[in-house]
């Protein structure tokens, strides 16, 4: 709420009078005439009026929908600047001077707080002489010399400023506290506050927002990592107290509260579900800044975690601010005599990343038994506080109690972390494959890294390089195991992992004119291959596919235009557009092929402005090709292709055209090679007609569970001589469900169902055949792709971006149009965001309701197609650079509205002529209202 003042702003010139007192309350007996009040479970000096105080009970809101420390800037600037002669003046003087002008005790407890914050008490230089017990520095003098308290001090301006307030008493987990250790009611006893403000109880604990101890001097612990540089703080011994005010201890919510306080009536943790002794010594040790940035623990969830080898500790991060947190970490080590060993490089042995955006992965793995302390630390990277820095999260106590069978150290941790990251989006680009830190590898060793730009920018010029770099005790740099190239605007990377283990994958780029490049993801890469991959050739660690000058020299890649191939035939055969005819030539290289025996490979031939290069490969393994071409000034490279090739071992059969005037033969319905089931000679007169007419109508019905019926009737005969018969009829089988299969994947619009029907059409060699079936295929998976692109680019907006379109009182039209859209696809009609308020309160929701979240929940197929050419009809008006001068916000929804609408033309493109578009909701009810005669 906003600090209320009176109408002046001045003293009462009124004459002045002794101010009413308020009551004093404790959870114990302070003073031995104060009386017990059952109903508050704490003792008073009277019990006058008492009753009509509510008895302690959960707060009705959190402390983020009550107070903002924004709008009370100038209130505590004026309690900081307090007179110090006031320390020589009563109690009631402070504190009329404290709240002079307010009306509301928000702002009253709130000067309270900050002006008790403020006072660096054993710096004062009071006498050691006991001051006159009327003055207000005779309680700072007994707090210095440990005869009172900071929450007996809070407790006595909060009765003079009439506000109830309760001094609690129990146990903390301060400075003196040790992860799993038994909390002792002497060692761990301390003092805070209750405080009721605007019908609630809330916990104030002035202390703790006045100092922090720099640590206490601990000879039990070695500090084996620090895990993140040298901003991280944590391991400076020091006994030394530093003064500030800490807005975590004031009005804080029961739950946070609750992992460091336990108060000995439990009535007083303000919670539904008191936590219990027990469960408070034993449960995660959970810092402030760990409720700053409303983490979600999922596990461990006790601060002692016995392990074998190897633990796993799981957070999930808040949707609406993952991609601003930075994390990183400390591990100190139970000294130990140098018999057992010595760990150096701990951080070696933790590994930390992001599962995906909202699940924050640690895992750590010990060469040895022995005992550890982890301490995570974060901050939001938004904050531009200087005082602001990166503070504890969580400290675990890890018991290893065996070391990790063969274990080694991970790959190095790179300076940004592991997975895409904020480093990532800042370079402009969104991952399209792989969304954690980690990577398995296939059984192969192979696989396929993919980013996309998310502001539309042409990254083929850009310089990007790839390091590959072998883990453990050993590190091993294996960059020639990967190839990289830019197409169809995606920026991939291939690698092939040399045996099994563990990698670092790191990726650079740098504009032109930039000197030092810039680490912009990092992926550990887990192989279990199985034998060993052979590297890439040398001199193919740029960007594969067409280079700067093919455009200029007017040359064309046909028939391949990807640089990366995969191939199991030993012959290619690359087709190249030379529409200025110049001189060219195709250069083989590979560890496979020496350099005299290379040209042999190669034969070229022209036809008419197409140049015609087959090649030949002696051996599998990885090959370079590269296209040389003559422009008037020598030879330059044009185009490179990196070709993997495994020659297919299985046996290839021939299958014959089939027509119905052989053998009575049919064939099947699609198009390509044809199948034959040939008559007697093949089948064998004694094979019974019945069976073979069965197959051979199968065939022609395209009936794929009668054909698979018909061949193990087949095979039950075995009889020797119908082994080809059956390895035809199978192709056939094999063909039908190819095809199946690949039909089902493209109508289920399902990016990994079409992979892997693709793959099988390719490995079954039936590419041909399918050829209309595998276009189509292909077709939907670019499609969804875009989709997927549009997705990325609306889920990477900050919310920042977001707010700004909220925060507009009157939007540009275009805003509005494009918000109206964004809405209208995810329900709600016209009636509604014709209203920009309306648009501004769906823009403000969060959790399950954010629009983000809503966007990427919503499923394209299920967006009726009267909506989505209502959608279109709304930015219709509009141009994307229309939107994109007043909003780059509104530009992304643009994009997002036009393909998405775009999608569903194509997909409905049969009946969409018959279709009329709809925004409103008035349409429907207005057809269900007409009276029916």
């Amino acid at each position: 709420m906003d600090v209320i003042r009176n109408s002046t702003g001045s003293k009462n010139n009124n004459k002045k009078v002794a101010p009413e007192l308020g009551r004093l309350f404790a959870t114990y007996q302070l003073i031995p005439s104060f009386k017990l009040s059952e109903r508050h479970h704490c003792y008073v000096d009277s019990l006058n009026g008492v009753d009509e105080l509510p008895e302690p009970r959960p707060p009705s809101s959190l402390k983020d929908a009550i107070f903002d420390p924004k709008k009370y800037t100038a209130v505590d600037k004026r309690a900081v600047q307090a007179p110090t002669k006031l320390l020589k003046q009563p109690l009631s003087v402070l504190v009329e001077y404290l709240t002079e002008g307010y009306d509301d005790d928000m702002s009253k407890m709130r000067a309270i707080y900050r002006w008790v914050t403020a006072q660096p008490i054993d710096q004062l230089s009071i006498d050691k002489k006991e001051p006159p017990h009327s003055h207000t520095q005779f309680q700072l003098w007994r707090i210095k010399h440990r005869k009172g308290n900071y929450a007996q001090l809070v407790s006595l301006l909060c009765r003079f400023a009439q506000i109830p307030c309760v001094i609690i008493h129990g146990k903390l987990k301060g400075s003196t506290y040790e992860v799993g250790e038994k909390m002792d009611d002497e060692q761990h006893y301390g003092e805070w506050n209750a405080v009721l403000v605007n019908g609630d109880w809330r916990f104030v604990n002035a202390y703790w927002g006045t100092c922090a101890e720099g640590g206490v001097e601990d000879t039990k612990w070695e500090v084996v990592d620090r895990g993140g540089g040298e901003d991280v703080k944590g391991d400076q011994i020091s006994k030394q107290l530093f003064y500030s005010c800490d807005e975590n201890y004031f009005l804080t919510d029961p739950d946070q509260m609750a992992s460091t306080h336990l108060p000995h009536d439990p009535i007083w943790q303000l919670k539904e579900v008191p936590v219990t002794e027990e469960n408070f010594e034993e449960r995660a040790f959970l810092k402030d800044r760990y409720f700053n940035l409303k983490l979600k623990l999922i596990s461990p969830q006790k601060c002692v975690v016995h392990a074998t080898g190897e633990v796993e500790i799981k957070f999930e991060l808040p949707e609406d601010r993952y991609m601003n947190m930075d994390f990183q970490y400390l591990m100190f080590r139970l000294k130990r005599t140098s018999a057992q060993g010595s760990l150096h490089r701990y951080d070696r042995y933790v590994f930390l990343h992001r599962v995906k955006d909202t699940l924050l992965v640690i895992r750590i793995r010990s060469p040895v038994a022995d005992t550890f302390r982890f301490e995570l630390v974060g901050k939001d990277v938004t904050v531009e506080d200087p005082a602001y820095d990166y503070d504890w999260l969580t400290i675990f106590k890890i018991i290893f109690n065996s070391e990790k069978e063969n274990c080694e150290p991970f790959p190095e941790c790179p300076i940004i972390g592991w997975g895409p990251g904020r480093d990532t989006i800042e370079c402009g680009l969104a991952p399209m494959s792989h969304f954690g830190g980690e990577i398995e590898a296939k059984d192969t060793g192979a696989l396929e890294v993919k980013f996309s730009p998310v502001d539309g920018k042409d990254w083929s010029t850009k310089t990007v390089r790839a390091e590959l770099v072998k883990g453990g005790n050993n590190a091993e740099d294996v960059s020639d195991h990967v190839v990289q190239r830019y197409e169809n605007g995606d920026l991939i990377f291939n690698v092939n992992t040399p045996r099994q283990g563990e990698y670092a994958l790191k990726l650079f780029t740098k504009d032109e004119g930039e000197e030092i490049d810039r680490n912009f993801c990092n992926y550990l890469v887990t192989s279990k291959q199985v034998g060993e991959n052979f590297a890439f050739p040398r001199g193919f660690n740029e960007k594969l596919g067409p280079k700067k000058g093919a455009a200029i020299a007017g040359i064309k890649a046909i028939s391949h235009p990807t640089g990366f191939l995969q191939c199991e035939d030993e012959e290619i055969v690359l087709e190249f557009k030379n529409e200025k005819n110049i001189d060219l030539s195709l250069n083989l290289s590979g560890k496979m092929v020496r350099p005299e025996v290379a040209k042999r490979l190669i034969s070229q031939e022209q036809d008419g402005d197409i140049c015609r290069f087959t090649v030949r490969f002696p051996q599998n393994g990885n090959y370079g090709l590269r296209l040389m071409g003559n422009t008037g000034k020598g030879f330059q490279s044009l185009y490179d292709y990196v070709v993997k090739y495994k020659k297919n071992r299985s046996k290839r059969i021939q299958l014959a055209p089939l027509s119905q005037t052989q053998a009575g033969g049919t064939t099947a319905a699609s198009g390509g090679d044809k199948a034959e089931i040939k008559g007697d000679n093949s089948l064998g007169s004694h094979l019974p007609n019945q069976l073979r007419e069965r197959i051979r109508n199968a065939i022609y019905e395209e009936n794929e569970k009668e054909l698979e019926q018909a061949i193990e009737e087949m095979k039950s005969l075995g009889l020797p001589t119908m082994k080809n018969d059956i390895e035809v009829a199978e192709k056939e089988l094999e063909f039908f469900k190819c095809r199946r299969e690949i039909i089902d994947a493209t109508n289920e619009k399902d990016m990994n169902v079409i992979r892997e029907a693709l793959k099988n059409v390719r490995e079954k060699q039936l590419e041909t055949r399918l050829e209309r079936e595998v276009m189509n295929a292909k077709g939907m998976l670019e499609r969804i792709r875009n989709i997927n692109k549009l997705l990325h680019a609306v889920l990477t907006l900050d919310q920042k971006t977001i707010g700004e379109i909220r925060c507009y009182n009157s939007p540009p039209p275009a805003v509005h149009r494009v918000m109206m859209a964004t809405l209208l696809l995810l329900g709600h009609w016209e009636e509604e965001t014709e209203d920009w308020k309306n648009i501004q309160i769906a823009l403000g929701k969060m959790g399950k309701d954010a629009i983000k979240r809503r966007i990427q929940e919503l499923v394209v197929d299920n967006i009726p197609l009267d909506v989505a050419l209502g959608a279109r009809d709304l930015i219709r008006d509009f141009s994307l650079d229309q939107v994109r001068m007043v909003s780059a916000g509104g530009a992304t929804f643009y994009v997002w509205v036009k393909g998405l609408t775009e999608e569903l033309e194509r997909r409905n493109a049969e009946v969409i002529a018959t279709v009329r578009p709809r925004t409103s909701n008035r349409r429907k009810r207005e057809r269900t209202m007409v009276p029916v005669d």
